[in-house]
């Protein structure tokens, strides 16, 4: 038996620092799996508790370098929000005194008149005393690098602070030639590229701090959707109590306006409640006994009574917040390609730095020069939007889906979904709405009447067929009453008698058993149908029937424009198949199948090269969907369903099939986009600090470490920006 925890941190910088953690964890004996992930300062572990626990797996953490946040997820968002205000007040002075440094070693490039420009050795002084604060604010590149090198494990911060520190100590001997009478060291000082280099990175470091706090409030504001207390019955009447107090089986009350405080069974009243922040439909849903209520949704009407059934992390909206961030914690396997790289990657850099620096010397060029591309390497080639194609694009990617009421329940999932090429279907409570209604009656009869004898005949009935009838007979006012000597013919139907008079309602064989004579009857139409004989005589037949939702026929339509073949598999019989099929466009149906039916119509499609996609509300579904490269489970079905799936469906509204095939395509695109420019941004910019210009002849730039620092900066940004894109994306099947 396995468990699972998602272990907050801090300090992780890059790509390398999750590549650090995962290989440091991996290691320990129990854990299954792990995944660090730098976008959202987060490692998922599967651990054997019987071996080893979550607080050895945080001591290897920190032991790693990196900061493990306790507490609760208010204490771990301020920490996060106080991290993300520092940096911003970092960047601010940082900006500050680069800017005035950057005036002053930069002015007279350009002819413009700098104070004490003629005074080298005050001149050298004032750049120093303004880097001094720029570097003062940058601190964490060297408190965070320079002990990641010396454990052997570089990391992005190590890049930064070495670039930053061989400018420094080139200034710095600079500076004691100008003091040695070389005034022409002046012209070598490089405080400038030192700040401007910290200041650049500091921009993309808090844009990247900004996100991870949009994202982390925006999955709290889930769970803030959940009142803090809850109003609960007692033996002196009701009080207020915390949620915390709660207890499965207290009875909750619910008053118009209110948000739901408890997920519960409604046992007295009746009222609508909208649900959107579940389901992503705005309309409210109507509730009476026997209803499920959630905590997080608003009672927009009537008062109700409901029973507790679910505390804590159990309720519905915990178990969503938690499917949240277990699928934004867990990593895609398209980024198994991005963590290869991560891993080798710095240390690479920092060989191609020294051996390009090294080069340059042999070839004749001064120490100036060599620096200048050493500096240039290692900060053009800082692996931050390496570290970020994948998971941000995921945690936007899954935000989206969650806006749709379609949840992933990881990475994995999300990918492969966007492969689908075959959907099957499950036709009852998938592409129909899973509850009996009757459609049709025809009598002879006054049409009330005869509908009230038949509901009587049915009121004690628990077949759902009757039910529906009941219902129907409810909806148009018709008289119901208890009946009398009712007995139950198995496999055919009932016979009781109403207000005096025997009925029998049932299968033509009740009735030509029961002397009844039938009259020429009209197709069924693919219908279920049951037929009533009062006092003796025929009086005419119900159609029933299990209604197509009314988004099946669209979403067909959707899955098919997206390239999917669709086939209906049911345990139905052929003509009712038959008839949903043509009512919602599938020309593909197996009809009659059983559980393991349908497990062998997925095999045969996978055998055949296909990723398959099965959709189902039922348990007899859940081997299919287990079998079944993708599971999707509609949210209303069952929970071994539901625990089966790779997808759920928050909503009955089906357009959310190929809502949740169109984000995951939409969100790999996008990592691919991003993968796409992090290593031409890479391949592209190395050998270009490395000096690539300068052997084709072009001019020499002394202010090249800038330009890296700002490409660097740009790359990150570029990432981010396409990451958040995926907000603006709609799927065709929702747009008008």
């Amino acid at each position: 038996m396995t468990e699972k925890t998602v272990i907050r941190t801090g300090g992780m910088s890059c790509a390398a620092c999750s590549a650090k953690i995962d290989k440091a964890v991996g290691r320990l004996d129990g854990v299954i799996a792990v995944n660090a992930n730098f976008s959202e300062n987060t490692v998922f572990v599967e651990y054997e508790p019987e071996r080893i626990d979550a607080d050895a797996i945080a001591a290897v953490i920190r032991k790693s370098g990196y900061d493990v946040l306790d507490g609760d997820d208010d204490a771990v968002a301020e920490k996060m929000r106080r991290e993300s205000a520092g940096l911003k007040r970092s960047l601010i002075a940082s900006a500050v005194f680069t800017v005035a440094l950057m005036y002053m070693a930069m002015g007279p490039m350009f002819g413009i008149a700098v104070p004490y420009h003629d005074l080298p050795e005050v001149y050298a002084i004032i750049q120093l005393a303004l880097c001094i604060p720029v570097v003062v604010s940058g601190r964490r590149f060297y408190i965070r690098g320079i002990p990641s090198l010396l454990r052997g494990s570089p990391t992005m911060d190590t890049l930064i602070a070495l670039g930053t520190l061989a400018a420094l100590i080139y200034s710095f001997y600079s500076m004691y030639g100008i003091f040695g009478g070389d005034a022409s060291a002046a012209h070598s000082l490089y405080f400038d590229s030192a700040a401007m280099i910290i200041t650049l990175v500091s921009v993309g470091k808090y844009l990247e701090a900004g996100s991870k706090v949009k994202t982390n409030d925006a999955v709290k504001g889930l769970i803030d959707l959940a009142p803090p207390t809850a109003e609960i019955e007692t033996d002196d009447g009701t009080r207020i109590v915390p949620v915390e107090e709660v207890r499965v089986g207290d009875i909750a009350i619910v008053r118009p306006g209110e948000r739901v405080s408890i997920d519960g069974t409604v046992i007295e009243g009746s009222t609508h409640i909208n649900e959107s922040m579940l389901t992503g439909e705005s309309m409210p849903v109507r509730k009476d006994v026997g209803s499920e209520v959630y905590g997080g949704t608003i009672n927009t009407t009537g008062m109700v009574r409901a029973r507790v059934t679910r505390t804590g992390d159990d309720t519905a909206l915990r178990r969503i917040v938690r499917m949240i961030r277990d699928a934004q914690g867990t990593k895609a396997p398209v980024a198994r390609i991005a963590d290869r790289v991560a891993a080798v990657f710095v240390p690479v850099v920092m060989l191609i730095a020294v051996a390009a620096a090294a080069a340059w010397m042999l070839a004749g060029r001064g120490v100036e020069f060599s620096l200048i591309v050493l500096i240039s390497v290692l900060v053009i080639s800082c692996p931050c939007a390496l570290g970020l194609a994948t998971p941000l694009a995921i945690t936007v990617g899954t935000g989206k889906a969650a806006e749709y009421g379609i949840l992933f329940k990881n990475a994995a999932a999300l990918e492969r979904s966007g492969n689908v090429t075959e959907v099957i279907l499950d036709k009852t409570g998938t592409l129909t709405e899973g509850s009996p209604a009757v459609v049709k009656v025809l009598t002879e009869m006054d049409e009330k009447e005869f509908i009230g004898y038949v509901a009587s005949a049915e009121s004690v009935s628990e077949h759902p067929l009757g039910k529906a009838v009941v219902a129907f007979a409810e909806g148009m006012g018709a008289d119901i009453s208890r009946p009398e000597d009712f007995r139950s013919v198995t496999g055919k139907g009932l016979i009781c008698t109403v207000s005096g008079k025997e009925v029998a309602v049932g299968n033509l064989r009740l009735l030509e058993e029961n002397g009844v004579v039938i009259p020429e009857l009209a197709d069924d139409e693919g219908m279920t149908r049951i037929h009533a004989a009062v006092a003796g005589m025929y009086a005419g037949s119900i159609f029933i029937e299990d209604p197509v939702r009314a988004t099946s026929r669209h979403a067909v339509g959707c899955l098919r424009d997206m390239g999917m073949n669709v086939t209906m598999v049911t345990g139905d019989s052929e003509s009712n198949a038959l008839r949903i099929a043509r009512e919602t466009g599938i020309e593909d149906v197996v009809a009659g199948a059983l559980p393991e039916d349908k497990i062998m119509e997925i095999k045969k499609k996978q055998v055949k090269g296909a990723d398959v996609a099965m959709i189902g509300d039922g348990i007899n579904d859940s081997p299919a969907l287990i079998q079944a490269d993708i599971g999707v489970a509609i949210g209303s079905g069952t929970d071994i369903a539901i625990d089966a799936a790779d997808i759920i469906l928050m909503n009955d509204d089906l357009r959310n099939i190929p809502a949740a095939f169109s984000v995951s395509r939409a969100t790999v695109r996008n990592i691919r986009q991003n993968l796409f420019f992090a290593f031409c941004y890479n391949a592209v910019c190395i050998p270009i600090a490395a000096g690539l210009p300068f052997v084709l002849g072009m001019s020499e730039f002394p202010e090249m470490p800038m330009i890296a620092a700002l490409a660097m900066s740009m790359s990150s940004i570029s990432v981010v920006s396409n990451s958040l894109r995926l907000r603006r994306f709609k799927p065709a099947c929702h747009q008008p």
